[in-house]
């Protein structure tokens, strides 16, 4: 590929080429022996320049590898900051021209420190720089890019060297320590409902005296008995029943909204990871059970090490959910897919690989029931719709869809499907972005103006679950619902039911609704309306009483029956679980 300055030489070298043929008879032969000499050392150096990359190329290796203060990691934590080492070297005997490498940087982390590009020297590369992970999930590492160009700079290449590579992201860790009870226990008669464990352990009930063993610490030692029988004597304690909570994790499309790392479900994710952790360092045991508009997954309460670290990687997971509209809008996810598809797959977007034939459209025009309705459709025949910019836009779906039927491992049914079903093809092209992390716009309404992520399913599969735990559960646990509820306040019949049969077994129920970060709490004031407000403003507005009005609403019917709601905007989300669950542990239910 020339350079604007190749291109500059190459037209010189010809036009000074045809002057001196033109000329030749008047002025000799000069002018042509010097533009032949011109036009052939730029075809010399172009075959050295491509013999350099075509042969280099196989031979180069790429690693990559992500460290932390102690080595290399394969998981990656929320909050933390790691360094990214990028080498690339090669043993060849052919020299490589002038290169430049380029990381890809993922889009869900910041970059806090070095560079993503660098420069090769000698077949030889390396880049290092820091990220630091913003939220739970995952992130992804494409390959880097590789551009090379003669020391002249009359010719460039660019290759995309693919090496996805694929990080999961924990949720933080919090100090749980600090969260830990340190009060003292008193002698007191447990409430109906509450049970000790019949088993020694550290709690304020004496369960037995024995005879005292080497290694029992001295004050455990029961002094008056061990003088009455002259002999060493060891007091036990009973242990106290252990706390089960369990975390139902709203992962609907609803709470998938948003920014990565700054939508609901992120919020929903950190609240949960947090609590657990804090469940955990208190010996209690934690549970997890999430849901969507079709199954709920559940995760049976435990303690340790061990159950600790699969509950993060659950959050981890739930936390890379991407959104995903029925209704996608083709033409805008086309704009944002198409430049991804060439930078990260250019070899599957070469037109000598992934062609194009212009009487396609001719001979297989789209089917007029696939259509969307327009005047010229109503108008002009199909042969008189077609246009140059048609033609560019049909060439550019048909790679697009030869790529994502590629991808998902399809035959050539697929690909004429994609090319005449737009919902399908949106379809594709949200879990094509979705996969390589990169952004888009989800459309909230249809053209009705009806909300797209309502879904009362969702009610029937949380009450569903609901009922599951109670039935599974013992006496006085704690649930937890993180769901996002406030377009359901007409369909919540199912939950009132699962709710009523939790609190009449003695349980208590929590509900944290998650609330957008660009949306301020409940209880400051709203801005009233004006005339001269635009229609965005006013749109904003209303959204923000909707959802302060839907919160109230839920909060007032779901607090008759017993049921504590806050919203996850309110920091106390953590420390009102803590105290819930020390009431368990140490009064009793009222009633």
């Amino acid at each position: 590929m020339f350079t604007p300055r190749g291109w500059w030489l190459l037209l010189i070298a010809l036009f000074v080429t045809a002057l001196g043929t033109v000329l030749s008879t008047q002025r000799g032969g000069t002018l042509p022996i010097i533009g032949l000499t011109l036009l052939a050392w730029l075809a010399i150096e172009w075959v050295i320049f491509q013999v350099g990359v075509r042969w280099n190329l196989p031979r180069l290796a790429l690693e990559r590898e992500v460290r932390d203060e102690r080595g290399p990691v394969v998981t990656l934590w929320a909050g933390h900051s790691f360094d990214v080492l990028v080498r690339l070297h090669g043993e060849t005997r052919v020299k490589l021209p002038f290169a430049l490498i380029d990381d890809r940087f993922p889009f869900a982390v910041k970059r806090v420190g070095g560079s993503v590009s660098g420069v090769v020297i000698g077949n030889r590369a390396e880049i290092r720089y820091r990220i630091r992970c913003q939220s739970a999930g995952q992130i992804r590492f494409e390959g880097v890019r590789l551009r090379f160009a003669d020391r002249q700079g009359f010719f460039l290449s660019e290759v995309f060297l693919r090496q996805p590579l694929i990080y999961p992201v924990l949720p933080p860790l919090v100090d749980a320590e600090a969260n830990m009870r340190t009060d003292k226990r008193h002698n007191i008669l447990m409430p109906p409902g509450i049970h000790r464990m019949r088993r020694a352990g550290s709690g304020s009930e004496l369960l037995e005296l024995r005879d005292y063993r080497p290694g029992d610490p001295p004050k455990m030692i029961a002094w008056k008995p061990s003088a009455r029988r002259d002999k060493l004597i060891t007091k036990e304690f009973e242990t106290e029943v252990p706390v089960r909570c369990t975390f139902f994790v709203d992962a609907s499309q609803s709470v998938r909204l948003g920014p990565p790392g700054r939508n609901a479900l992120a919020r929903v994710v950190e609240i949960a990871s947090s609590a657990a952790q804090a469940t955990l360092a208190n010996r209690d045991h934690a549970g997890l059970v999430y849901f969507d508009e079709h199954e709920a997954v559940h995760v049976r309460p435990a303690r340790g090490q061990r159950h600790l670290i699969g509950l993060l990687r659950r959050l981890a997971e739930i936390g890379r959910l991407p959104p995903s509209a029925t209704q996608a809008d083709a033409e805008t996810l086309m704009q944002l897919a198409l430049p991804l598809a060439y930078e990260v797959y250019p070899e599957l977007m070469d037109p000598s690989v992934n062609s194009w034939r212009w009487w396609l459209p001719i001979l297989f025009p789209k089917p007029e029931y696939l259509r969307k309705l327009t005047l010229s459709d109503a108008l002009l025949p199909w042969w008189r719709r077609l246009s140059i910019s048609a033609w560019i836009h049909a060439a550019k779906r048909k790679r697009l869809a030869a790529l994502l039927a590629l991808q998902q491992g399809a035959g050539p049914g697929a690909l004429s499907l994609l090319m005449e079903d737009d919902q399908y093809f949106g379809l594709a092209l949200q879990q094509f972005l979705a996969e390589h992390q990169a952004p888009y716009p989800v459309p909230l309404y249809n053209w009705r103006g009806k909300y797209l992520f309502a879904s009362k399913e969702k009610v029937e599969v949380l009450s569903t679950a609901l009922l599951r735990a109670v039935r599974r559960g013992h006496d006085n646990e704690l649930f937890v619902l993180l769901a996002d509820l406030y377009e359901l306040e007409e369909h919540l019949e199912p939950l009132r039911r699962a709710i009523r049969v939790a609190v009449g077994r003695h349980h208590r129920v929590i509900l944290i609704c998650p609330w957008p970060t660009d949306i301020p709490p409940p209880g400051e004031a709203l801005e009233a309306q004006r005339p001269e407000m635009t229609i965005i403003d006013r749109r904003r507005v209303a959204a923000i009483e909707r959802y302060h009005v839907g919160y109230e609403a839920i909060r007032r019917d779901l607090g008759r029956i017993g049921v504590t709601v806050i919203n996850a905007a309110r920091g106390e989300a953590v420390q009102l679980i803590l105290d819930r669950m020390e009431q368990l542990r140490v009064a009793g239910i009222r009633r």
